[in-house]
């Protein structure tokens, strides 16, 4: 089975994301902020991140640094969650896409297909 991990300090979104995939076939982990979702990741490694942007304490954008000098994190992809998506792209970010909030539940379900397709298929 495919893991997802969602990093977002909304609770009803990685709730609702959480619910969706899950009733899709993905194992799906969830944390609370950028700090968790790193210590998580230091366990685990799922094969997609969707990471909010905009987070108290430490942002996607830090995140992102972070896994990006680690070579275990390094080429997970990450599709960012934001409700400002007109400032970011994904090639700045080092992401494989950028979607805006609230989420489209079924671009969101082709974005993560499509993502980890490609993996699948470089790999």
């Amino acid at each position: 089975m495919r893991s997802i991990m969602i990093i977002d300090d909304d609770v009803d979104t990685r709730r609702g994301l959480r619910e969706f995939l899950m009733g899709k076939g993905f194992v799906v982990y969830t944390a609370r902020d950028g700090p968790h979702g790193l210590s998580m990741l230091e366990r685990l490694l799922p094969d997609l991140i969707l990471l909010d942007y905009k987070m108290p304490v430490m942002d996607g954008k830090q995140v992102l640094a972070v896994m990006r000098r680690t070579p275990a994190l390094e080429s997970i992809p990450v599709i960012i969650l934001s409700a400002a998506t007109r400032e970011w792209s994904g090639a700045h970010l080092e992401v494989v896409e950028v979607m805006s909030k609230p989420i489209d539940l079924d671009l969101l379900l082709d974005a993560v297909n499509r993502v980890l397709a490609s993996y699948d298929a470089a790999s």
